[in-house]
């Protein structure tokens, strides 16, 4: 794998393995991951992440390669299984001879289904990607299911100061931590949503280290074309587990998806569940798995057509219009909590 941070739920597959007495390989470009089990064994190639750039991705990928086959060829003969993060280790199918090999196939790309079919086990984040990959990629058995759950076992929060500070002077904090991407994130919708909103409820946006084309540069000369440059704050990025210092603090928390794809339509997003373990309210798009969950956990999960500027701003101030009622539910929040930390637990 590139990178072992808190890629769902792999952390935790890790350490249930190795309390069942697997012996395991960890071979990773890069983590900041510890494990307690002796018989995880940490092949860490670089102390810095995985770089940004694409000639420097090239040349990553490169050692990455010459170093993981070094130590493939040379211990074969006890190498039973390899559990593959991403699809990026190439020619992996021609040379595991009698090795099995297990996919963890995270994202719902059409492109990938050559390498769903190849591997002996299929694994995916979420019960209707599975029946579509099943379909779409003519497998011969239905994926295994592993939910979308990031580990941040033995993470304390501190406090946001930032959100502090906007909550000291009586703001109601909306928070969108993630991928820039305005077309496939409805950001320009969610910042249009704050025009029909009162002036104490303010958006704060974190963007990932991912940078997508001039998106960000985009959204913020859009903010400063509706006159909102009071009402949307940016943040700098935060590395995970950092992250999640503000998504505990904030008031309610976005989650978006645009319908540009099947990956975003039936969307397995790690937020749900970061959101969720910190009590912090969540808005959704109003997609099939999504209107689900938000039936089962009212007041905690909250849905909504995200492509309607109206409807977004509509759904934030009944959110806070009926807090004392998602108080009374709280338990319904507790429930998703629970479920979410089953994997974490193991």
């Amino acid at each position: 794998m590139r990178d072992i941070k808190t890629i769902p739920p792999t952390i935790s597959i890790i350490n249930y393995l190795a309390s069942r007495g697997y012996k395991i390989v960890l071979f990773t470009y890069h983590t900041e991951v510890k494990f307690e089990f002796s018989n995880i064994h940490l092949i860490q190639l670089k102390k810095k992440p995985y770089p940004i750039g694409l000639l420097k991705r090239i040349a990553a990928k490169i050692y990455f390669h010459l170093k993981f086959y070094r130590f493939l060829f040379k211990h074969k003969h006890a190498v039973n299984i390899i559990w593959l993060g991403a699809p990026d280790v190439i020619g992996i199918y021609g040379f595991k001879g009698a090795i099995k090999v297990v996919y963890q196939f995270h994202e719902l790309e059409q492109h990938r289904f050559n390498s769903c079919r190849k591997a002996d086990y299929l694994v995916v984040p979420e019960e209707n990607r599975g029946w579509i990959t099943y379909f779409l990629a003519k497998l011969k058995t239905k994926p295994l299911l592993l939910p979308n759950i990031p580990n941040y076992g033995g993470f304390n929060i501190s406090e946001d100061k930032e959100i502090t500070a906007l909550k000291n002077m009586g703001k109601i904090t909306v928070l969108y931590s993630g991928l820039i991407d305005n077309k496939k994130r409805s950001l320009k919708e969610l910042v249009k949503a704050f025009d029909f909103l009162p002036a104490k409820y303010v958006l704060v946006i974190i963007p990932s280290f991912v940078k997508v084309r001039n998106d960000l540069e985009d959204l913020k000369k859009y903010v400063k074309s509706l006159n909102l440059s009071g009402r949307v704050v940016f943040l700098n990025s935060r590395m995970p587990p950092n992250h999640l210092n503000t998504i505990a603090a904030a008031d309610i928390g976005i989650g978006f998806y645009s319908a540009t794809s099947l990956n975003n339509v039936y969307a397995a997003p790690n937020r749900l569940y970061e959101f969720v373990n910190f009590g912090t309210l969540l808005i959704l798009p109003d997609f099939p798995a999504f209107k689900a969950l938000s039936g089962v956990f009212p007041y905690a999960v909250n849905v909504t057509d995200i492509s309607n500027p109206r409807e977004i701003s509509v759904i934030i101030e009944d959110i806070m219009l009926n807090i004392n009622k998602q108080k009374n539910h709280y338990l319904h929040l507790k429930r998703l909590k629970g479920t979410m930390n089953i994997l974490q637990e193991m």
